[in-house]
């Protein structure tokens, strides 16, 4: 049996094909990210204070500003922060367009897995409450397009939610290893977000006791 969507079936495109627990897009662009990218993160996530940390602040804000909100985890890896939101009482889709890190998620307990990009997934304009890009847009080569693009899939007064890689002086092999096309500064990515027509109400830096650490180990 096909499960139901805490979106409604209006949000998510009728075009998708449900296949071993995961919506399908039949047609998926290329993304600038490793192959092997998902499974390798899949093997550190559980016990990373990195991915830890980062999950108990996504999820504090997100039960701050909007807490009975449907959320769309756009571009979510293995389904780390879905599963996190989901188990704090948040409904929550995870859109993925690798079919490795959907699969992942499916295995994690995430229960709405769509393997699709945005922009195959068939969510229509203004019909999201809340959704999160987390390390996402700095594999994406014209993230301001991309920007717009979920601008324009947010209900008025939805919220986006996102992290990203701060800091170009700390850019690395890693970087160039992981498909990143930047790193930004709370300036750039403000400046980006109201690009998009999007008005920042919080920001911060996660790890702010960490870039001179890193920078003098690399």
């Amino acid at each position: 049996m096909k499960p139901a969507f805490p979106t409604e079936s209006s949000i998510i495109g009728e075009h998708l094909v449900f296949s071993e627990g995961i919506w399908f897009a039949p047609d998926q662009p290329p993304i600038s990210y490793p192959a092997t990218g998902n499974e390798e993160c899949f093997q550190l996530e559980d016990n990373s204070f990195w991915f830890r940390h980062r999950n108990g602040c996504i999820t504090d804000l997100v039960k701050k500003y909007c807490p009975e909100s449907t959320f769309l985890d756009i571009g979510g890896g293995n389904g780390y922060v879905s599963r996190g939101l989901q188990d704090s009482g948040i409904a929550t889709v995870l859109v993925e367009p690798g079919e490795q890190g959907a699969r992942n998620a499916v295995g994690r307990g995430v229960q709405s897995v769509v393997c699709a990009t945005l922009e195959t997934s068939g969510i229509q304009p203004e019909s999201v409450e809340a959704a999160g890009l987390f390390d996402v847009i700095e594999h994406i080569e014209d993230a301001a397009a991309f920007l717009n693009t979920v601008a324009q899939t947010l209900k008025p007064g939805g919220f986006l939610f996102l992290t990203v890689p701060a800091y170009t002086w700390l850019w690395s092999k890693e970087d160039n290893d992981a498909g990143h096309y930047r790193r930004y500064t709370l300036p750039t990515i403000r400046r980006e977000l109201a690009s998009a027509g999007l008005s920042t109400m919080y920001e911060t830096y996660l790890f702010s006791a960490l870039p001179l650490p890193i920078f003098l180990n690399r």
